[in-house]
């Protein structure tokens, strides 16, 4: 026979095991949403590194082929027009980084590659800086058979515009050749 000693005492429980249980219940899952939140800003931070590497590598080809286009011999003449300008910088001090989404589309040259995967083909502007005169041209020291050979440089500032998967990820790189 058991006796009554042995036997719990229902009155006597408060309940504390409930409480405990669930104040652990809500400590997880906070953690838990946390932790979904967290792998949904990654997700966000690594989408848009994507885009804007393929902005980047965008830009990159337009620097590229505006780079080529500068070794043909039949380039055509710089008339303000078709990405080929004369020195915007001494004209005024609107520089091309410092263009609009419109003035881009209107006053640049597209190139003309299929890139997979961008929200538009990237856009050139090539620039043919103020020619700077060759050393000695200018009353320097040096003798009259050095300035036979020297030859005044043309220094052209091409601008790239590349955009990655979407329209907001934009790159635009940089470069001045001779």
């Amino acid at each position: 026979m058991v006796s009554q000693h042995t036997l719990p005492n229902f009155r006597q429980q408060q309940g504390m095991v409930l409480i405990i249980g669930l104040v652990m219940l809500l400590l997880m899952t906070i953690v838990a949403l946390a932790a979904i939140r967290g792998s949904g800003t990654q997700e966000l931070m690594a989408g848009n590194m994507r885009d804007r590497n393929m902005a980047f590598q965008a830009a990159e080809a337009g620097l590229r082929v505006a780079e080529e286009l500068l070794d043909d011999p039949s380039l055509l003449a710089f008339n303000n027009t078709n990405g080929l300008y004369l020195d915007l910088g001494a004209s005024n001090d609107e520089l091309p980084s410092e263009w609009s989404e419109s003035d881009w589309q209107a006053n640049s040259a597209a190139v003309g590659l299929n890139l997979e995967g961008v929200a538009s083909p990237p856009r050139y502007v090539i620039e043919q800086l103020t020619r700077l005169p060759a050393a000695g041209t200018e009353g320097g020291a040096i003798d009259f058979s050095s300035q036979l050979g020297a030859q005044e440089n043309i220094y052209y500032r091409i601008t790239s515009r590349g955009t990655g998967g979407s329209n907001n990820a934009v790159v635009l790189l940089q470069t001045i050749v001779r």
